[in-house]
């Protein structure tokens, strides 16, 4: 594995698959490429944007602006968006924004809606691609998949910087700026994953809270989030 960047925060498609609830086979594609026969000819499909690490790894990593990248490209899936679509959206929005990773912008946040909208205009001047042209009606992107893709993410200057990963909570966090942005507690930045071993080990919260000198109901905000990402292995 090549040496790792501070502040880029580093994942194997394992880790980010566990995260982001996807396949790493489906990342692997999106973020690197893959090559395919196409009429007994070998085509190329290349990586939906450029990653943080670059492809030349001995081991497939993403930055941490790729795994939000990544979890919006997850939603705009759910919808029934297609891979072409999305690529197409992609290219335009960066244009747009001026960032290779334009959804972890502060200016995708604010304002993703007239993006998409400038986007349906550019594909109607030039006769595109119908989807991209629909993205104009469909305003349920933004209900159910943009704006809820924010809510949770901090911002430093103009880019996503910090992801919470419980609702409603600031006591886990990932931050590319901290243990190379691994799922960590806020206060202190103990791994969650070693917090669940010390309970297992323990077995008891409480025990573990005062070994960390953590409060126990954030110890059982660890094991909560852990047990999530195993919820998402299983599914």
């Amino acid at each position: 594995m090549s040496d790792l960047h501070y502040g880029v925060g580093a994942y194997t498609l394992t880790e980010a698959g566990r995260l982001l609830g996807v396949s790493p086979a489906t990342l692997k594609r999106w973020l690197f490429g893959y090559s395919y026969r196409q009429r007994g000819t070998e085509a190329t499909q290349e990586p939906l944007w450029p990653v943080q690490y670059g492809p030349d790894q001995d081991e497939p990593l993403l930055g941490f602006r790729d795994l939000i990248e990544a979890r919006v490209v997850r939603g705009l899936r759910s919808l029934g968006i297609g891979l072409p679509t999305i690529r197409r959206c992609l290219r335009l929005a960066s244009e747009i924004v001026e960032d290779s990773h334009p959804f972890s912008t502060r200016k995708f946040k604010t304002d993703g809606r007239h993006i998409f909208l400038e986007i349906a205009e550019i594909a109607q001047s030039k006769d595109a691609d119908p989807a991209l042209i629909d993205l104009r009606s469909r305003q349920r992107v933004f209900k159910t998949i943009v704006q809820p893709s924010f809510v949770d993410l901090a911002f430093d200057a103009e880019v996503a910087s910090r992801w919470w990963l419980l609702p409603n909570k600031k006591t886990i966090v990932l931050d590319p700026a901290r243990s190379f942005g691994q799922p960590i507690v806020a206060d202190g930045g103990v791994p969650t994953a070693r917090v669940a071993q010390v309970v297992a080990a323990e077995g008891s919260v409480d025990r573990a809270a005062r070994l960390f000198e953590l409060r126990p109901a954030i110890v059982r905000d660890a094991l909560r989030f852990e047990a999530t990402k195993l919820e998402k292995i299983a599914a």
